[in-house]
């Protein structure tokens, strides 16, 4: 499954109280046929092979009964499959709450598309200022569901969303005429998509649910947003906040609606290929994005992140490792577009070890690095439970003592596991480092990283010098190159002039339609009004 959205296609399912796992392996002795994670504390009984043949020998009707109950799971789990199934066959999937949702949006859109920009204007400031007034709660709320991050930084990245985008979006025509060009003599004018459906993801469930509901209202659509499972009670604390919103201002509350119960794979995929649908925001894992790409509605998506970061020789080191360390480790390393691999000329690489362990983190190296490489990564890949957990739990974990407070994890990797878990995107404060020669062959091995993960995303380069960061930028093949910047924080338009935003385009690199960061010109039509010009 995808580490970094735990609601991908490698997700088989998942289980509620009461249900039982493992039992083909037991009826037909065969190897299991896929892995099991608590997402949440879990209580269970195991039966093993040889109780159950006891049980057969010594209490025939219980094992009946239990042969009878495993066969009922059986048969529940093979209709879901099958449900599953026909949403992939069939691309005409009806489904009539879909439908209904769907045609309140239209209505309330039709009634909001000839609102004013400064009416829409008034009404988004109040939503924003409603959100800040419960952000403490809001986050508060989405660590306690999610089990992701903590509370400081989802509250900054709810102020991203609420405050940020909008400062950047309002006192702009949202549509209606743009730019006149008295040259060209044509006119270009916006006009609403209509009904965009949006994916609201478990790592910035708040966030992005403002976000993306600010830039469609901006544009004059209406919103239909689908959050993950696991962050359902929080995405339904923000709705009825902006509905309650809405109502106060005399705007239809269909303007935004969301999905409320836990919504399956199937009516996903009917709100993506409805025809009432005109824009599909895919913000989420990779099975949901390529989802999106080809349910035939047009469709804007994100891709993998795995940001490589070159610390080149002329690097002020200290400001570099403390940006590192605050930007891996803010929410825990969950940030899709955060710092995920160091890359280092050798001829600081000592110094910047230093300058690291004085800005907290913790380098470790031998029986310490494996360790946590057998905790974190066992089976070489990057452990769902220790997803968006802090260092200090990791480390406590892994059985590796490190002072209280220790904000991020450096694993020291040679070149050669550049293609293993060290060398792919790592959802929680953890960090590998390569060391390299020189800057020819640093940024050889950021492409390759690049290459094996994350291409399109992001990467970032320290350096005193403009001309190495342009040969840097130009070698990349990312849409955004962050100079001297943390990247958690700089790819989402902070502390830069990129458009503030919670969904990041990666280009035909990353498998996207765009490289811009998305924003309310992407949730809208362009059309243009061409007069004639004189010809020689």
């Amino acid at each position: 499954m995808d580490i970094g959205e735990i609601e991908t296609d490698g997700v088989v399912g998942y289980l509620e109280a009461g249900s039982v796992v493992g039992e083909l392996s037991l009826l037909d002795d065969a190897p299991r046929s896929a892995a099991v994670w608590a997402h949440t504390p879990v209580r269970a009984r195991f039966l093993s092979e040889a109780a159950y043949w006891r049980l057969q020998a010594e209490h025939p009707r219980v094992a009946i009964a239990i042969l009878t109950r495993l066969a009922r799971d059986l048969a529940s789990k093979m209709r879901t499959m099958n449900e599953r199934l026909a949403t992939h066959i069939s691309a005409e999937t009806v489904l009539p709450s879909v439908d209904g949702m769907v045609a309140a949006a239209q209505q309330a859109q039709a009634a909001f598309a000839q609102w004013d920009d400064a009416r829409v204007d008034a009404l988004l400031d109040a939503m924003s200022q409603a959100v800040m007034a419960q952000a403490p709660a809001l986050a508060e709320a989405c660590v306690r569901e999610t089990h992701l991050g903590n509370v400081a930084d989802k509250a900054q990245k709810i102020h991203i969303a609420a405050v940020d985008v909008l400062r950047s979006i309002r006192r702009r025509p949202g549509v209606g005429s743009l730019a006149f060009d008295p040259v060209s003599r044509i006119e270009e004018v916006a006009a609403p998509v209509g009904v965009v459906f949006g994916l609201v993801p478990l790592t910035n469930p708040v966030s992005t649910f403002v976000f993306k509901a600010l830039i469609c209202l901006k544009a004059r659509n209406a919103v239909i947003l689908s959050c993950h499972r696991s962050a359902l009670g929080v995405g339904t604390a923000v709705g009825e906040l902006l509905q309650r919103v809405l109502a106060d201002h005399g705007a239809p509350v269909d303007l935004v609606q969301w999905v409320r119960d836990r919504s399956s794979r199937r009516k996903t995929a009917a709100f993506m290929a409805h025809p009432g649908v005109g824009l599909v925001l895919a913000t989420g894992g990779p099975g949901m994005v390529r989802a999106a790409y080809s349910s035939g509605t047009p469709a804007i998506g994100v891709g993998a992140g795995n940001a490589p970061v070159y610390v080149a020789a002329d690097a002020d080191l200290a400001r570099t490792a403390r940006d590192v360390v605050r930007g891996k480790s803010f929410d825990h390393g969950i940030i899709c577009g955060s710092e995920n691999n160091l890359v280092v000329h050798a001829a600081v690489a000592d110094a910047f070890v230093e300058a690291l362990e004085a800005a907290g983190a913790a380098v470790l190296i031998g029986a310490d690095r494996s360790a946590f490489l057998d905790t974190v990564f066992a089976g070489d890949r990057y452990q769902p439970r220790a997803v968006g957990q802090s260092a200090d739990t990791l480390l406590a974990h892994a059985g590796v003592a490190r002072p209280a407070g220790t904000a991020l994890v450096v694993l020291p990797a040679s070149h050669a596991e550049r293609d293993t878990a060290l060398g792919r995107e790592k959802p929680g404060p953890v960090l590998s480092l390569f060391t390299v020669a020189d800057d020819a062959q640093g940024f050889d091995l950021c492409a390759e990283l690049l290459a094996a993960c994350g291409s399109g995303h992001t990467a970032v380069i320290h350096t005193a010098s403009e001309d190495l960061a342009r040969a840097y930028g130009l070698r990349m093949p990312v849409s955004r190159v962050l100079v001297n910047q943390l990247a958690t924080l700089g790819c989402v338009g902070f502390g830069n002039a990129l458009a503030p935003t919670f969904t990041l385009g990666c280009g035909t690199w990353g498998g996207g339609s765009t490289t811009d960061n998305v924003s309310v010109e992407h949730a809208r039509n362009l059309k243009r009004v061409v007069f004639p010009v004189a010809t020689a």
